[in-house]
């Protein structure tokens, strides 16, 4: 397995990101960089070099060229890293949920996780006890590493 520095927060951050209607994220396998990158970006980097367009600013051009190596030159150095299904998110709060000490506070959640909109009723609710707050993000920054690590490791990289 290849030890690699890797930012396991960015990469969790990433997963989380579900909401990727024209953008993406890449793992660079040699340095642990992620590397965000858009559609638009990938459609100058397929387009003929000689073709690059001369009015796009130089930080939109280097992008495009790192979208070529993602594409054609070294595709085998990166990786999308997926996106971690909402479904798991949701169950990570029920399992949170269930393990509350405090009575009202566990009746409060199963009510907010109770159908649509539970994502941001379970927000809501955990908001107005930062003791539990603090304890849901330990948590579920805890359960979010672990799956990085996992998928770190099914690619054959050991994260350092």
């Amino acid at each position: 397995m290849k030890k690699l520095k890797a930012d396991l927060e960015m990469i969790a951050n990433a997963m989380e990101d579900t909401n990727r209607m024209d953008m993406d994220y890449y793992l660079d396998k040699e340095t642990g960089e992620v590397i965000v990158t858009s559609e638009e970006i990938f459609g100058y980097a397929e387009e003929d070099e000689d073709k690059l367009r001369e009015d796009l600013p130089d930080w939109q051009k280097e992008d495009i060229k790192l979208a070529q190596d993602i594409l054609f030159n070294n595709p085998d150095r990166y990786i999308c890293i997926p996106e971690r299904p909402s479904y798991e998110g949701y169950n990570l709060m029920v399992e949170f949920a269930e393990k509350v000490e405090d009575e009202l506070l566990r009746e409060k959640l199963d009510i907010a996780l109770d159908g649509k909109g539970a994502f941001r009723r379970f927000k809501n609710v955990i908001a107005d006890y930062p003791d539990y707050r603090e304890k849901w993000f330990k948590f579920r920054d805890e359960r979010l590493n672990k799956k990085v690590i996992e998928w770190l490791n099914s690619i054959g990289i050991e994260p350092v």
